[in-house]
């Protein structure tokens, strides 16, 4: 009796141990950055630690600006974590407040005061698509992509839409296809746009937004700046016969738990 009963817990034990490689393994790999946004007002100095009761060290922190959005690509921490929030001061940061988060947290939203959101891997749509419509103008609207994730920052490009025309864009599905980017990383994307004929139309950023390259000729898909695991990008050449710098639009993201990006002309 005493025999079978140490097969059965070495069984559980070991289907156990299983499971939680299993586990473990599959956060590696559904698991996406987690994207951050700053939505107090002021600067925010954001603090990353493992989950422990006391946390003298953080795994790495980012400063946002107001309105200012990131993705941190977790530095291989798929389990609870801690953040803890400061106002950034040119001295020393105030400490302002700290939340407990789940491992599949997807979405953090530092809010005014101490509001404090997030939401979970599991609510956030598996993937995005892009609606884009002309709706007033005679000569077809041609149109180019930017789209950034922790993983890269690429612009694509050239689609087209007829006036009463609209196109679906699936931005997850080339992500994944073209850059293994997983399912339910929402990109933050941007448009540059333009008619041709007598008189052309432009739609480009202004002097706050990004200048992104494109090709003004052919088809182009061209990543835009060196991923060095920071906050910080580095643009990378934008060099060819017929590449050059434009500022792009930002689009706004889809609202509340839609999944897709609307472009209307």
């Amino acid at each position: 009796m005493t025999k079978t009963r140490a097969l059965f817990l070495s069984a559980i034990a070991f289907a156990l141990l299983q499971f939680s490689y299993d586990a473990s393994a599959q956060s590696l790999t559904t698991n996406p950055p987690v994207e951050i946004k700053n939505n107090s007002g002021e600067t925010r100095k954001i603090c990353f630690h493992k989950d422990k009761t006391i946390t003298l060290f953080a795994i790495g922190c980012v400063e946002l600006r107001s309105g200012e959005n990131i993705f941190w690509d977790r530095k291989g921490v798929f389990t609870p974590f801690k953040v803890k929030i400061y106002q950034s001061r040119k001295i020393l940061d105030k400490y302002l407040y700290s939340r407990d988060l789940p491992q599949d947290t997807g979405k953090i939203i530092v809010g005014t005061g101490g509001r404090f959101g997030f939401s979970r891997f599991k609510n956030i749509r598996a993937k995005y698509d892009l609606r884009v419509c002309n709706e007033r103008f005679d000569d077809p609207v041609y149109f180019s992509l930017g789209l950034e994730t922790n993983y890269g920052f690429w612009t694509e490009g050239w689609w087209s839409v007829k006036k009463g025309e609209c196109k679906t864009i699936p931005v997850s599905q080339r992500l994944k296809e073209k850059h293994n980017i997983p399912y339910g990383t929402m990109p933050r994307a941007y448009y540059y746009a333009r008619t041709y004929g007598d008189n052309p139309l432009y739609w480009s950023g202004g002097d706050s937004d990004y200048s992104l390259c494109l090709d003004k000729k052919t088809a182009f898909s061209i990543i835009q700046f060196k991923q060095d695991g920071s906050s910080q990008y580095n643009p990378l050449p934008c060099e060819g016969e017929n590449r050059e710098r434009t500022k792009f639009r930002r689009l706004k993201d889809p609202v509340g738990k839609r999944s897709t990006f609307y472009l209307t002309f």
